[in-house]
């Protein structure tokens, strides 16, 4: 499954569905599922204006689904939807926004090392201590009860 790294509190702040846009100086095709990772990086001055104490890091937090991109072509379009990115500062020309919907936060979240851009993610064996039924949605899960 596709994967991406999202710095804290940003990546806290697409699983509590405050932040449905994710700026990015890169665009992809790619539309769909997708784990939300975040990497060590917290944005220390961010977490205070959010007021979010230590959050959780080098883990994937919950999944969202991808369902466009958007390009912004100048300061005016990136200010427009700010209630919907909520990036204050360091911004850049020809951004492209990822438009996120139905994030779900994972119960357990499940350590993982980032990766630049869309990374893939396979889960690996289950264990005692890693929990990866959550990666599948519903759907998937039934489809293996009864055909152990």
């Amino acid at each position: 499954m596709k994967c991406l790294s999202v710095s804290q509190p940003f990546a806290e702040l697409i699983m509590a569905g405050m932040k449905s846009i994710d700026l990015r100086g890169w665009n992809t095709r790619y539309r769909g599922d997708i784990l939300v990772h975040a990497p060590q990086k917290i944005i220390e001055t961010e977490c205070q204006r959010f007021g979010i104490d230590n959050p959780v890091t080098g883990v994937i937090v919950g999944r969202a689904s991808l369902v466009d991109v958007k390009r912004y072509h100048d300061m005016s379009e990136i200010n427009d939807d700010f209630h919907l990115h909520l990036v204050q500062n360091n911004l850049e020309r020809n951004l492209y926004g990822f438009l996120l919907e139905a994030p779900y936060r994972f119960a357990t979240p499940i350590p993982q090392k980032g990766r630049l851009g869309l990374f893939e993610v396979r889960p690996s064996a289950p264990t005692e201590n890693v929990i990866i039924s959550d990666i599948m949605d519903e759907h998937h899960r039934y489809q293996y009860v009864g055909r152990h």
